[in-house]
């Protein structure tokens, strides 16, 4: 399925989205630093009869607004929650990249019932992260790149297979195992 785009008005900025809606797990798909939400397209496609999925231009990129000033992580948050409101989601699983892990992080600590699941992908700062997010760190921090440097690999399955000795490896939940699966076949 392919998605399509929206807009959102906030009292301060437009907000861009694609939206997969085939699915109805909510799913936010959150990109970093100098990104949009294009950068999630082959992955909402491929979890989108599974996910009902968002992936905002979070603001300043993309296609939404760019404001002069106010960047920052609580703005960004309440951005994604009225976007959630929006929606009429009450929680939602996130996957984001870079500094949206940051974020997730941040938004997790300040508001942990909006948060179902996260995966993290290359986030910054991953040494400063709480404990708790620490303990339950997810696959893909390192794993990819550590596995792209031992493949390629004949099938999913040994590439799983490899992946599952690696020291970061801690029970997957099953986005995580979707979103390494489409990682996987990617690269």
């Amino acid at each position: 399925m392919k998605s399509a785009r929206y807009s959102l008005s906030l009292p301060n900025i437009q907000l861009s989205y694609l939206e997969w809606d085939e699915g109805t797990k909510p799913l936010l798909l959150l990109h970093g630093l100098a990104d949009n939400a294009l950068v999630w397209a082959s992955l909402g496609d491929y979890l989108a009869s599974e996910y009902h999925i968002i992936a905002p231009d979070m603001r300043g990129h993309g296609d939404s607004s760019k404001p002069e000033e106010n960047y920052s992580f609580t703005s960004t948050i309440a951005d994604l929650e009225a976007l959630m409101d929006h929606l009429e989601w009450g929680s939602t699983h996130i996957v984001a990249h870079s500094w949206c892990g940051k974020l997730a992080c941040i938004w997790a600590k300040q508001n942990p019932q909006r948060l179902r699941s996260m995966v993290l992908v290359d986030p910054i700062f991953v040494w400063k992260m709480p404990i708790f997010l620490k303990l339950t760190f997810p696959l893909l921090f390192r794993v990819l790149s550590s596995l792209q440097g031992m493949g390629p690999f004949p099938s999913y399955q040994l590439a799983e297979s490899k992946a599952r000795q690696l020291t970061q490896y801690r029970e997957w939940t099953p986005l995580q195992q979707k979103v390494f699966k489409a990682g996987i076949e990617k690269n």
